[in-house]
């Protein structure tokens, strides 16, 4: 990865950068996601992605595998937990996979919400998973992306 530009090395940013966006991604699904468009001004009517869709779980399921993964690869590159190459590759990989999934399951619910849909809003908790999963999934890019020695 080189180093930056005051000369010290950057190899355990990727693997930080998919760890808290993993953590954001898992921390947001607790957060509005829905609002009733019907309840009365100014009370709080929020519906969290947890205890709005079973897809909200699952991405948080696929959050905290990637953070765990993440985390591994980065003790790794930073030498405190010697892993094999081929164990950190496929863990790299995993990450990117799940932080595809992810994606793919908050913006399905970015663009469906649950029905009955006609009364729901989308609160802040949905848009902020969904930048949190597009920063784990490029980062997870660079992670599995061919290194040059």
């Amino acid at each position: 990865m080189g180093t930056g530009p005051s000369g010290r090395s950057n190899r355990g940013t990727v693997p930080a950068i998919i760890a808290i966006a993993s953590l954001i991604l898992a921390i947001s699904v607790f957060l509005p996601w829905y609002t009733a468009d019907v309840a009365p001004p100014f009370t709080p009517e929020a519906t969290s992605g947890w205890d709005a869709t079973l897809l909200a779980r699952i991405a948080f399921a696929a959050a905290i595998i990637t953070l765990i993964a993440s985390v591994l690869i980065w003790l790794d590159v930073r030498g405190f937990l010697p892993i094999d190459a081929d164990i950190v590759r496929a863990m790299a990989w995993t990450c990117l996979v799940l932080a595809i999934a992810a994606t793919a399951l908050v913006a399905w619910r970015l663009v469906r919400p649950p029905g009955p849909a006609e009364f729901l809003a989308r609160d802040i908790g949905l848009f902020i998973a969904q930048a949190s999963a597009i920063v784990a999934l490029v980062a997870s890019i660079g992670a599995v992306r061919p290194r040059n020695p």
